[in-house]
């Protein structure tokens, strides 16, 4: 049985040993890729099929397209807390027991989206940032400001709403429960 080393394809071409394996043409590979090793694509890398991971991808940048939707909770006393671009879709809960959490959004961009929701109606909770398009109730009432409030009065375990911005506009995508803007 030959050893790994008389099955690489260097043992056989010696320019391979002494350039690497390279080409600038299409290549196909009509079998299992095994790679021991780091590997960096210095271009686009299209994957038809499964990809299927060992362990969790580590990446450099934020990946695009649909997200894993984190929740966070909020601090058990109330606290504001700024958004950044990089969190959105996630989901913000309320569990505060004291004082009233704040959420500021951050710069209106196209395709954002956040989602904040009630576990704890000890307090209610505002968010802020550019202009809002909500409803009072999922059927009720249109209204528009740059502040949504959910009040202790009117919170009830589980009220939610999910606010995505079209490059200008927050507007509710998504309600359940009571909402106040101002």
């Amino acid at each position: 049985m030959a050893n790994e080393t008389d099955t690489c394809i260097e043992s056989s071409l010696p320019i391979v040993d002494i350039m690497g394996l390279n080409t600038n043409k299409a290549t196909a590979l009509n079998s299992t890729l095994a790679v021991a090793g780091a590997t960096t694509f210095a271009s686009t890398v299209g994957i038809t099929g499964v990809a299927t991971f060992t362990v969790a991808p580590v990446f450099t940048v934020a990946p695009t397209g649909p997200q894993l939707r984190l929740i966070t909770d909020s601090a058990l006393v109330g606290t504001t807390v700024v958004l950044t671009a990089a969190q959105s879709g996630q989901v913000f809960n309320n569990r505060s027991t004291s004082g009233t959490p704040s959420w500021t959004l951050p710069t209106a961009a196209n395709g954002l989206y956040f989602t904040f929701t009630v576990s704890d109606v000890t307090t209610g909770f505002t968010i802020t940032g550019g202009t809002v398009k909500l409803k009072t109730t999922a059927t009720g009432t249109t209204l528009s400001g740059t502040t949504v409030t959910n009040t202790q009065g009117t919170a009830v375990v589980n009220d939610t709403i999910t606010l995505v911005c079209d490059g200008t506009v927050w507007r509710m995508v998504a309600q359940s429960g009571i909402f106040a803007a101002a």
